[in-house]
């Protein structure tokens, strides 16, 4: 009898399904901090990220509003692009002195204190040079915060710079809203799960559009009947290397 319970215990022990970790995604939302009426994809329900622009009107405000729910906030930082001549406040640029970088990164980190990270706001050119980008890192290493990659330049050296400072880092994989309508957020979307179920997670990039929002407060709610979890960026980041 009791090889008989054994074997039956052991039967039903190896019927017994290994579990397995839910995929993951972390939905940043950029351009943040124009309007008061962006306040609200601080209202979406989960774990979304909100990368506000410092110099923004409302930037202080939405990040305070944005706390309060429980959302993750990472500083939106303007940098020199290829095709672009912005003379945005605050815009990090190729001729941009080492003392000036740092004090505009400072302004920033003052801005928004409630900030755990920093992505890039533009950037297409600013973030292949090595120099700079090894000022901005070295700055986010001794605050211990964390940069994404918005990979606006496939040429970008902000990640491998990044990791090569000690700055916990990671990179965004699908722009949700490049064309802001309905069905072409779907289509990202779907490429988004896709590349978090084949990889384990996956990181998007969303803006401000009304569309997005919907989009957003449609899908969000059914995210964990799907099998899925939504998580902040900071839970996705590689954490620094020790050498």
């Amino acid at each position: 009898m009791l090889l008989c319970a054994l074997f039956i215990t052991s039967s039903a022990s190896a019927l017994q399904q290994p579990e397995t970790t839910p995929p993951k995604i972390a939905i940043v939302i950029d351009d943040l901090g124009h309007h008061r009426s962006q306040q609200r994809f601080a209202t979406l329900p989960g774990a979304l990220t909100l990368a506000i622009l410092p110099h923004a009107p409302y930037a202080t405000t939405l990040a305070e509003h944005a706390t309060e729910n429980g959302k993750e906030i990472i500083i939106h930082m303007p940098m020199e692009a290829v095709a672009s001549s912005s003379d945005d406040l605050g815009v990090l640029r190729a001729t941009t002195s080492h003392t000036d970088l740092v004090a505009q990164l400072e302004q920033a980190f003052v801005q928004l204190p409630q900030a755990v990270g920093l992505n890039n706001h533009m950037g297409s050119h600013l973030t292949t040079l090595a120099e700079p980008m090894h000022w901005v890192m070295t700055e986010l290493a001794k605050r211990q915060l964390y940069f994404l990659d918005s990979r606006t330049s496939a040429a970008t050296q902000a990640e491998q710079i990044a990791r090569q400072v000690g700055v916990a880092t990671a990179r965004r994989h699908i722009f949700l809203d490049n064309t802001p309508q309905y069905e072409s957020i779907q289509e990202r979307w779907q490429a988004l799960l896709q590349h978090a179920a084949q990889h384990g997670s996956a990181i998007a990039i969303a803006h401000p559009h009304r569309a997005t929002y919907e989009f957003l407060a449609e899908q969000l709610p059914q995210l964990a009947d799907n099998g899925v979890q939504l998580v902040f960026v900071s839970e996705l980041v590689q954490p620094p290397t020790t050498e």
